[in-house]
Parts: C-alpha cells; structure tokens; sequence
C-alpha cells in the first residue's frame, strides 16, 4: 500500500521530509497513465470504421477496481475533461460520463467480494456500453448529433483491449507498490 499522510512537516526531520516529498508523486501515476491513455486516443487508426477503443474511459474503469482510493471520482472528471478537450466534444461530456462511471465502479466494487476477472470484464463491458449509449442522446442534447452506429464499433474494440489495459494498469500497480516498499 501507499504510505499515508505524514505528521506535521515541522516535525520532520529534512531527510523525513525529502523522502515523504519524493514518494508523494504516487498518488498521480494512476491519473497520468490515465491522461496517457487518452493521448493515445488521438493517433489514427488505419481501419474504414471509428474503433478507437476508449482507453481512457477503461484506464479510469481499471484503476478504480484496482486502487479505489487512487482513482476518485474528481480525478475521473479531469480525465474525462481533458478528453473532451482532446476529441473535440462538448467540454463537460466526458467528464461527467468519466465520474458517473468511476462513482458506479466503486459502488459495484464495495458491493461485491472476491470476484474473477470475468467478472470484471462484463461489468467493465456494461460501464462501457452505458457510456456509449449515453454520448450519443448527450451529444444531440449539445447540438452535436452524432449517429450511434460509429459510435458503437468502440464497444467490441474496447471489450478487445479491456484485458490489455488492465495487464497495463496493474504491472505499473505493481511497481508503483515495489517502490513504496523500496523508499520505506
């Protein structure tokens, strides 16, 4: 686990003090690889349909199941806003998909015990298709109408890439707790 908050900076030591500053930035890994997720986004693709898995949607989706506490709602809405930015949606669409979802997430997760990753995977596959379902009525709503068939080619490429990303996501967990042990 990561370490927790430390006691008054005063009362630190200058060495306490530099180690506890240095392993602060563990608390961003899971919103960076997130937001670097979402520039991947942006490369083409060379396919005659729009399948461009939402990583960044299953980036947040995974590090809410893996690290709830490093993946709140607030920094899925970053995320999300800065996808929207990215992709040129109306700004506030992705964000609030992004913390509706990651706010589900973590209620399905609470709710359920010990679970497999099938498990994981249908429930990932019902949060995306709801995202998806959701954009296009969002996106009229903004004056931006979109057709739902496009948007539709993304489930089958997401639920495709679902198990690389979380492998992605829980190798760099897996580091990032290495490192903790290794400051401590």
């Amino acid at each position: 686990m990561i370490t927790s908050p430390p006691p008054p900076v005063r009362l630190m030591s200058p060495d306490e003090r530099r180690r506890w500053l240095l392993s602060t930035w563990r608390y961003a890994v899971p919103t960076l690889v997130s937001a670097a997720l979402v520039l991947v986004m942006l490369a083409p693709l060379p396919l005659p349909v729009p399948a461009m898995p939402q990583l960044g949607l299953m980036a947040v989706l995974a590090w809410a199941m893996l690290q709830p506490a490093l993946m709140p709602p607030w920094a899925a809405f970053f995320i999300g806003a800065l996808a929207d930015m990215l992709l040129g949606m109306p700004l506030g669409l992705n964000a609030t998909l992004f913390a509706l979802a990651t706010g589900a997430m973590r209620l399905i997760d609470a709710g359920t015990g010990e679970r497999g990753h099938g498990f994981d995977w249908a429930v990932a596959g019902v949060m995306l298709l709801a995202v998806l379902l959701l954009t296009g009525p969002l996106m009229a709503l903004a004056g931006q109408p979109v057709p739902m068939a496009p948007l539709l080619w993304q489930l089958p490429a997401s639920l495709l890439m679902w198990p690389l990303v979380v492998r992605f996501c829980a190798d760099v967990q897996r580091r990032l707790v290495a490192s903790a042990n290794a400051m401590a």
